[in-house]
């Protein structure tokens, strides 16, 4: 499993010939709905390009309604594609009440983004909304939960069935000064197949949730880094 690491306007300066040296997959914040734009997005954009770090990108959502989650999904496609950018995949960052059924308004969301030429779209939500929201996942092309341990110092699995999971936002990362979201992957999906490297119909067994680094390049466990099933905690 590769390091994989969200960041956005919370992670106002990065070094990015650092984090590269260790990041296998960056996932990077666009908008926060469409009237606000992350303000750290093309800096960040840049710096991946420039340092060979690939990316994916996602939004934050806000729509209200069928119509304005198309708006939503029109101006995440444009700002992530601005300058002839080609993100890995596209996330709907689904995290927030804003409508009483928010199962249209995400199918929308979804359906636009491929309509513009997305060929992966993902969907992140709350691990205590997976519930409530009940969103037809099966729109999606994989499903990404957070899901974090007391203090960040151990890994919880999440209750509900997903291919990536974030699993701290107290983590620690090179070129990152303060903390930082951590994922690793949950389910059959592996790190080449977010990096469009694997065909999904080809992924069938679970993923070593071991931990491959460049640092160390080697699969090593994540006890080794200090990280640890954990009982519940919520």
């Amino acid at each position: 499993m590769g390091k994989i690491v969200d960041i956005s306007k919370w992670q106002p300066e990065v070094n990015y010939k650092t984090f590269a040296t260790e990041i296998d997959l960056a996932i990077l914040r666009v908008q926060d709905g469409s009237t606000t734009k992350d303000k750290v997005y093309q800096t960040d954009a840049a710096g991946c390009e420039q340092y060979k770090v690939p990316d994916g990108v996602y939004a934050f959502t806000r729509f209200i309604s069928v119509g304005d989650a198309k708006v939503e999904a029109r101006d995440f496609y444009s700002r992530a594609t601005a300058n002839a950018r080609k993100p890995l995949f596209f996330v709907a960052d689904v995290e927030d009440k804003t409508m009483s059924d928010m199962k249209a308004e995400t199918n929308a969301f979804i359906a636009e983004l491929r309509r513009l030429g997305a060929k992966k779209v993902g969907v992140y939500v709350a691990h205590h909304l997976y519930s409530e929201f009940n969103l037809d996942y099966s729109k999606a092309d994989f499903v990404w939960i957070p899901r974090y341990a007391n203090y960040g110092v151990s890994v919880i699995k999440p209750n509900y069935p997903c291919d990536l999971q974030q699993y701290t936002d107290k983590g620690k990362f090179a070129g990152i000064a303060g903390n930082v979201d951590l994922n690793r992957l949950n389910g059959t999906k592996t790190l080449d197949w977010f990096l469009g490297k694997e065909d999904v119909k080809a992924v069938s067994k679970p993923v070593n949730q071991g931990y491959y680094t460049k640092k160390y390049d080697r699969l090593v466990s994540l006890t080794d880094f200090g990280i640890y099933e954990d009982k519940e905690f919520k």
